[in-house]
């Protein structure tokens, strides 16, 4: 298998050779073309200059009908002819001029085809395997009534050097510029992922088990350092969230492990010896209690990890929140009552019949019934405990306020984390609880599309604000 700088090489190798093939094609072709074209220009130069010259000696006045070309001489590269031939109209060679050992043999019917002032350019290759280029003319007999011909003719021995000239240097030059390029391409190739090998060796740690590892930031914010900044927040989020794993697992073996043993300590000592039945129906009575607190913690873990896994679906209805909210009041007032404290729910002004979101309603009163047992469960005898609600633009706004003993700076950004409650300085023994609750609170709020936000003062009370938006007629 090779490597990605391998095949990056082989790829800029491929694509500089198709470049610089169809580069020394061009230049061949167009070098073939331009001497061509001058030894053309320059036969058909000489051509119309013979014209010219035997129209002048028979007295023909010219001065209307000036033949083209005559004055590009020094535009011209002129050539010497080196084969020159006067053909008459029956295809005899009336004179000519030309090379030893070479024939340039006459098709009169081929010649009968010109017009008269016309050139005809072709490329003869001789029995001597000697190339020349060949222009005939045909010319009007000004002393008679016919034609004849005038036919020219240049060796291309000189066209073809040089194209075998190019040749060979195109075939040096290409080779050593693909050895260049393929090195420069290597090391190219070699700079743009260096940042990659970084990541590779960050990442065969981060597989080790090492989740602290982290990329080195490139100087330059290029795909690469985009890819290596991303790279980073992804380990990081990573990183937090295995943290988080690991931090739930404890808490949950801790929480589970703890009315466990208080069971199976209570059935133990019971069954040491023989009791009365009063005893065993209080021993009875305390695990019931526990069995029913670790059902509400297992039923609590389930939703959480369903909600994780995104199975966990809203029954989405229309919901009266100023109708609701009463309810709960009415609901949870026995447990106020019990500790004699204030219950007090504040409706919205003016509003009570526009106060209606979309959501779950299962859920939302799940939401108020934590929110509200937290403030009645952390606050002291005769406290007070408030409900709210109101409008705010396109939002309504839920507010649950106590007079308890308030939350500890250092603990309010944790408070939604699972089975955080309280730090140990502040902890509140008598209160029970997993610490999910508020977790539970966090992701209703969020699965609604509204927000959450927690003031606190120690010694005088906290307050929840809770935002939904409101449904829009």
């Amino acid at each position: 298998m090779l490597s990605l700088r391998v095949k990056l090489t082989l790829y800029y190798i491929a694509i500089l050779s198709a470049v610089l093939l169809l580069f020394g094609m061009s230049i061949y072709a167009y070098l073939s073309r331009s001497l061509l074209m001058t030894i053309d220009d320059s036969l058909s130069y000489t051509l119309r200059n013979i014209d010219l010259k035997m129209a002048l000696s028979a007295g023909i006045d010219l001065s209307n009908n000036q033949l083209p070309g005559i004055d590009d001489q020094e535009h011209l590269l002129l050539l010497s002819p080196q084969i020159t031939q006067v053909i008459d109209n029956q295809g005899l060679i009336t004179d000519q001029m030309v090379p030893q050992n070479v024939q340039l043999p006459v098709d009169i019917d081929e010649l009968r085809k010109l017009e008269i002032g016309n050139n005809d350019f072709k490329t003869v290759k001789m029995a001597n395997g000697e190339t020349y280029r060949i222009a005939t003319r045909r010319v009007k007999d000004y002393e008679g009534n016919g034609s004849y011909y005038i036919r020219l003719g240049q060796s291309l021995e000189s066209i073809q050097k040089a194209r075998r000239n190019l040749l060979l240097i195109l075939g040096v030059a290409i080779p050593l510029v693909l050895l260049l390029g393929s090195l420069g391409g290597l090391l190219l190739a070699n700079q743009a992922l260096r940042p990659v090998d970084r990541m590779t060796r960050a990442a065969e740690q981060i597989g080790a088990g090492d989740l602290t590892e982290r990329v080195p930031a490139p100087a330059k914010m290029d795909e690469i350092g985009r890819l290596a900044a991303t790279f980073n927040r992804m380990i990081s989020r990573l990183q937090a969230a295995f943290e988080r794993q690991r931090q739930f697992t404890s808490d949950a073996s801790h929480e589970l492990r703890t009315p466990l043993a208080v069971m199976r300590g209570d059935i133990e000592i019971t069954l040491r010896r023989e009791r009365a039945a009063e005893e065993y129906r209080r021993v009875l009575t305390s695990n019931l209690e526990e069995i029913i607190r670790l059902s509400r913690l297992v039923e609590d873990l389930l939703m959480l990890a369903r909600a994780d896994a995104g199975r966990l679906e809203l029954r989405r209805e229309t919901i009266d929140l100023n109708k609701l909210c009463q309810q709960m009041v009415e609901y949870i007032s026995p447990l106020a009552q019990q500790k004699g404290q204030t219950l007090v729910y504040y409706p919205p002004n003016g509003m009570r019949g526009n106060m209606v979101i979309s959501g779950d309603i299962q859920r939302i009163k799940q939401l108020l019934l934590n929110l509200l047992d937290n403030a009645i469960k952390y606050t002291d005898f005769s406290g007070n405990v408030t409900l709210g609600l109101s409008g705010e633009e396109m939002n309504a706004i839920i507010t649950v306020a106590d007079t308890g003993r308030g939350i500890p700076p250092e603990d309010l950004p944790h408070i939604f984390e699972r089975f955080f409650r309280k730090s140990k300085s502040t902890s509140d023994r008598s209160a029970t609880g997993f610490g999910l609750g508020l977790s539970i609170v966090k992701w209703i709020v969020d699965s609604h599309g509204g927000k959450i936000q927690a003031q606190s003062v120690v010694g005088k009370g906290t307050t929840f604000i809770v935002k939904f938006p409101l449904m829009q007629n």
